[in-house]
């Protein structure tokens, strides 16, 4: 199946590029393997769900289907596929970094390696900050190492697709950061803003943090190498972001109610690191002004005991915030699937992309 082919070659160009990048680094110095023994960790796993989107969403606007016999390594799909994985995961990188969240995939996150690093080593000073600068520095490498696949991606492709591509690139690029800093000032804002206010903040956050960057820009980046026209990139829009946004409000309630042994990380982390998502907007624009101060003071406590997660958790689901952001959930998955019968592709690109956004809306982890 080119699809299972496509993920095998992604793999491959994601392998063979830090073979490249270890030889560079063991020129310059033994002490930099660390960096990309870690980089090759986190690119061995992950749903490959941004791959997978800008892959059919490319196939879905050629002229006929595409079947495994037509790609190879050097094939430009292939090449911005791993681009667009490599930019994620030097983006969960920086994000459990700002987060101290202490795993990813059920491992420890780069900065706890480089924690450990330190300790096993017995560095001087403080192991904490030594683990923060590592993956400043390594998220650091892995952005240049996305913008150096994509850039080399486009042998053979037309000019004018590949500067329409490179546009919808840079652009995923400029919101997602936008995004990860309203992310980070909500944590720490919140208590002093209006509490109607943190639904419609959440929602903007959500927006341009994950659902833009998460489906919608590789839709667009896959859709642009194949040269679809701005009326087919704005239904694509129409189709992505409807279900970027119900992509992540499922994480949210994975990362409050979620099984650990599912999802990779701790019960209730995200409440432990005090996200301020649309979940905990809707609960604390319905309780009590005594109940939500108890609320605030809680959120974002890391050493908060396991009555007091729980307390958080039944006060979420009996605030009726759980209910409200499961019917979100489905009405933005509804609005997708709508969409989606509207855009002008493939058989197989809709029947494909109909069955990623199925995987989206029911995921568990």
């Amino acid at each position: 199946m080119a699809q299972d082919f496509l993920l095998k070659l992604v793999q491959q160009k994601l392998d063979d590029f830090c073979d490249d990048k270890r030889r560079d680094l063991v020129e310059i110095s033994e002490d930099l393997v660390p960096i990309i023994d870690y980089t090759q960790s986190l690119l061995s796993g992950g749903k490959r769900f941004r791959a997978l989107f800008a892959f059919w969403s490319w196939a879905g606007h050629l002229p006929s289907e595409i079947s495994e016999d037509e790609l190879t390594l050097d094939s430009p799909i292939v090449g911005i596929a791993a681009a667009l994985e490599m930019f994620h995961a030097a983006a969960l990188v920086h994000d459990d970094l700002l987060d101290q969240s202490d795993t990813r995939r059920g491992q420890p996150a780069i900065h706890k390696r480089f924690e450990k690093l330190h300790q096993d080593k017995a560095f001087r000073g403080s192991a904490e900050r030594f683990g923060a600068a590592g993956s400043v520095l390594t998220g650091d490498l892995m952005l240049a190492w996305s913008s150096e696949i994509f850039g080399a991606a486009f042998a053979e492709v037309p000019l004018e697709n590949e500067i329409s591509c490179r546009d919808q690139f840079s652009q995923m690029r400029f919101e997602v950061m936008a995004g990860q800093y309203l992310d980070v000032l909500e944590e720490n804002a919140a208590p002093t803003r209006p509490r109607n206010q943190a639904v419609a903040i959440a929602n903007r956050v959500m927006l341009y943090k994950t659902a833009k960057y998460s489906l919608e820009a590789p839709l667009l980046i896959g859709a642009a190498l194949a040269g679809a026209d701005t009326g087919s990139l704005r239904a694509l829009s129409d189709f992505g972001i409807p279900l970027g946004l119900a992509f992540q409000l499922r994480d949210d309630v994975l990362g409050v109610f979620g099984d650990p042994e599912v999802t990779g990380k701790p019960a209730g982390d995200d409440l432990k690191e005090g996200k301020r998502t649309v979940l905990v907007g809707l609960a604390l624009e319905t309780l009590p002004s005594s109940v939500a101060n108890l609320f605030d003071e809680l959120l974002g406590d890391s050493e908060m005991e396991d009555e007091q997660l729980e307390f958080l958790r039944c006060t979420i689901e009996e605030s009726g915030a759980l209910d409200k952001t499961e019917r979100l959930i489905h009405e933005h998955s509804q609005r997708a699937i709508e969409a989606l019968a509207q855009l002008e592709v493939s058989d197989q690109g809709r029947k494909m992309l109909s069955a990623l956004a199925e995987k989206v809306i029911r995921r568990n982890s």
